[in-house]
């Protein structure tokens, strides 16, 4: 916050502006409410930190499928195929659909309908698991049939290692499965094997999840992570060995790990960490990337089963969903924000960036336009609560200046409430977000008649003040299928009186 007094009025009033230009800490939870820098924000509902530092609407999703599939999706994958070719594919409801088309196509049923699939892929093979049926194989994407070489009965997560399928099952929960040698076939004999962690941890856990990082292979208990190098697991010439053993941390279920360029994220029971650090360090009290609304993702993640997350890295995004509460952590700015009014079940993200989104009855694309699928999201943002006076004196603002940046016109909902009180409508206002004198590209069908020099990118919307107080609080709020982006606030006082 940078406060700039203007000068001095006869009497002991005085007059000033405090202008609020940073808004880069995104949400927080962990601060006393009277005494959070205001860069923070109290709430980040359906809007973000933007790539320029503004407070922005985030972009919205559209369907993919305008025929409705009939079943709520859970997950989905994509399938790259040694051809070149590409199959999106989709699980939820006891069935696997494939393609992206209006209509997806049901290429597999009879599968337990509560389920969650999930899907990996290796040497022209696709793999589907979902800790209750038998594993099932595909070499396109369309025809499956059950997978050879006795799989686990009850795996549910695999990843791809070094030329081996890695597969974790409900049976047997300290136990981890895998294939021979570039062979996703194979589960007993050859060059198969397993690890059984009965043997490596002290006390008994569950194997939650699993995934690669760098040259290593990471296996993610309930209490435990367990860090192992090498590339022959077992049997002639095994060099498999523990890197590191992290005791008394680990992740809260499966799909909440995400990789995030050299870091990567997961979920525990206290918030959200970063790998990396902790297995730089060791510390597990110096990696912790949510303090700042640690407290809010506790509540959440104590009466959550169901997880899932996704990176996007076109925005710098980590997307975590919390049961059926969607966060989004910025992490070139390390702000939190939060996604709600919307059928967003899983999510996964392809090899070439795009987001995809599954939900009931349909599969969305992520990054298009300004809605929930044609509904309009609810965008509203609570700023920190704003000292006005050092010296507890009461301060009347008399004028707000915002600047928005331009976009299509619309409106936004301004209010204000001071000294800790709820808002109302008493103080409240109506904001055009865009000047009469912007021009928007899509309206002009005479240049020769636009003169560049008579106009501005943006004008700052004024509007008049009322009431006082010692603290206050702005909100902002928006729903429509607009873009809504807040670069600048100033408020214009009075101050004087007890």
């Amino acid at each position: 916050m940078m406060t700039q007094t203007l000068g001095r009025v006869r009497g002991r009033k005085q007059t000033g502006i405090i202008r609020l230009s940073d808004f880069t800490g995104g949400e927080a939870s962990i601060f006393p409410i009277l005494n959070m820098n205001p860069k923070y924000s109290m709430v980040l509902q359906n809007c973000h930190v933007s790539e320029r530092g503004t407070i922005a609407k985030i972009p919205g999703y559209v369907k993919v499928n305008t025929t409705s599939c009939g079943q709520t999706l859970l997950n989905g994958f994509e399938f790259k195929r040694a051809n070149g070719t590409t199959v999106i594919l989709n699980a939820g409801g006891g069935k696997i659909f494939s393609g992206i088309g209006a209509s997806l196509t049901e290429v597999h049923t009879g599968l337990d309908n509560s389920a969650k699939g999930r899907f990996v892929a290796m040497n022209d093979t696709c793999i589907f698991k979902n800790g209750v049926n038998a594993s099932l194989v595909s070499t396109d994407g369309t025809t499956w049939t059950t997978l050879g070489g006795s799989p686990p009965a009850t795996a549910f997560k695999a990843i791809v290692h070094k030329g081996r399928v890695w597969m974790i099952e409900r049976t047997n929960k300290m136990l981890a499965t895998h294939s021979s040698l570039n062979n996703p076939a194979e589960y007993t004999g050859g060059t198969s094997g397993y690890i059984d962690f009965k043997y490596v941890l002290k006390t008994g856990d569950e194997l939650l999840d699993l995934f690669t990082y760098v040259d290593l292979i990471v296996f993610c208990f309930r209490n435990h992570i367990v860090i192992y190098s090498g590339t022959t697991p077992s049997g002639t010439g095994a060099d498999f060995a523990i890197v590191q053993k992290i005791e008394g941390c680990g992740v809260v279920g499966t799909d909440t790990i995400q990789g995030l360029g050299t870091d990567n994220a997961f979920l525990y029971d206290s918030g959200i960490k970063s790998l990396r650090q902790v297995v730089t360090t060791g510390n597990l009290n110096l990696d912790d990337i949510s303090s700042n609304i640690d407290p809010t993702l506790r509540a959440l993640i104590s009466g959550a089963t169901s997880f899932a997350s996704a990176h996007y890295p076109r925005y710098g995004w980590y997307i975590i969903k919390i049961g059926s509460n969607i966060f989004i952590y910025d992490y070139v700015h390390k702000a939190w924000g939060r996604v709600t009014g919307t059928d967003i079940q899983g999510m996964f993200t392809t090899t070439s960036g795009t987001l995809y989104l599954t939900g009931t009855n349909f599969l969305y694309q992520y990054d298009s336009g300004f809605t929930w699928a044609g509904t309009n999201p609810a965008m509203r943002w609570d700023l920190a609560y704003l000292p006005l006076s050092k010296r507890g004196e009461k301060i009347y603002p008399t004028m707000a200046e915002i600047v928005f940046y331009p976009h299509e016109p619309t409106t936004a909902t301004m209010s204000y409430a001071y000294d800790v009180q709820n808002f109302n409508t008493t103080y409240q206002e109506i904001l055009a977000t865009t000047p009469t004198d912007f021009y928007y590209i899509d309206d002009v069908t005479d240049w020769d008649a636009i003169d560049p020099f008579d106009a501005i990118p943006y004008d700052p919307v004024k509007v008049m003040m009322r009431g006082g107080g010692r603290t206050i609080q702005l909100r902002f709020e928006n729903t429509s299928d607009k873009l809504v982006e807040v670069a600048d606030i100033a408020l214009l006082y009075n101050k004087g009186g007890f």
